[in-house]
């Protein structure tokens, strides 16, 4: 999380705040849940929050042993991402490659994506790892599923894959409904939906690497209704309260 996006956080908790009846708050939680907690009517309602349409929506870690992808992640994002990379053409020559390029045998070479993994036998080191994806024209991108149905991806995510979850999301100066579920019967609320590629992809960092999804829909809808601070949209939940 970046200092921006934590203000962009509160600063949409206040926004929601300032109207008559209803709280809102950035509580802190873990990221098994969503950003904004918001009360009305005795009833607690989760909000996403996204600074823009292009922010990932859901990143979750994968690894490599034993000759397949796994993830320690229990979100649907993840086992889309699994599934997506244990089937990747793309993804089967990143290992054969990787294993030529570090010496260690396909069939006992680790990609794990914690720091302490990387003190198991057969993972590649860091230093390896840095190696390998500093080269030119090597793509840190190992897998791309383009056209993917991210909208029910997403969904998932937030309605099924958090401790809680989350029926509503504003992603820039747009507000929408997560699924169809309304829990707040706001009307008017545009559905989440959308296509775009679903990704994966190695990041070095200073101590360990991690592999983890990118999911982006290209073409979010647009939407009449907005809580993000300045907007001259409406307020969803003022026209809840009319």
């Amino acid at each position: 999380m970046s200092a921006a996006s934590d203000k962009f956080e509160d600063d949409v908790a206040k926004n929601i705040n300032k109207i008559p009846g209803i709280m809102a708050k950035r509580p802190k939680v873990s990221t098994e849940y969503s950003d904004v907690l918001m009360e009305y009517n005795r009833m607690k309602v989760w909000i996403e929050v996204k600074m823009s349409h292009t922010d990932n929506l859901s990143n979750p870690r994968v690894y490599y042993e034993k000759g397949k992808w796994h993830t320690t992640y229990k979100t649907p994002a993840a086992q889309h991402t699994v599934e997506i990379l244990n089937k990747s053409a793309q993804a089967k020559k990143f290992i054969k490659d990787i294993a030529k390029f570090s010496g260690i045998p396909e069939k006992v070479i680790k990609i794990p994506t914690t720091k302490s993994g990387l003190k198991e036998e057969g993972a590649v080191p860091l230093s390896v790892m840095k190696a390998y994806f500093n080269r030119p024209s090597v793509n840190r991108y190992i897998a791309n599923e383009e056209n993917y149905n991210l909208g029910d991806v997403v969904t998932e995510h937030y309605t099924i894959g958090k401790a809680e979850p989350a029926y509503y999301m504003q992603a820039g100066d747009d507000f929408y409904m997560i699924s169809k579920k309304n829990p707040l019967k706001i009307k008017g609320i545009p559905v989440l939906s959308g296509s775009g590629d679903f990704k994966v992809r190695v990041a070095t960092r200073s101590e360990f690497y991690e592999v983890q999804a990118e999911i982006k829909i290209k073409k979010m809808p647009d939407s009449k209704f907005s809580v993000a601070p300045g907007t001259k949209k409406q307020n969803p939940f003022l026209s809840m309260l009319k």
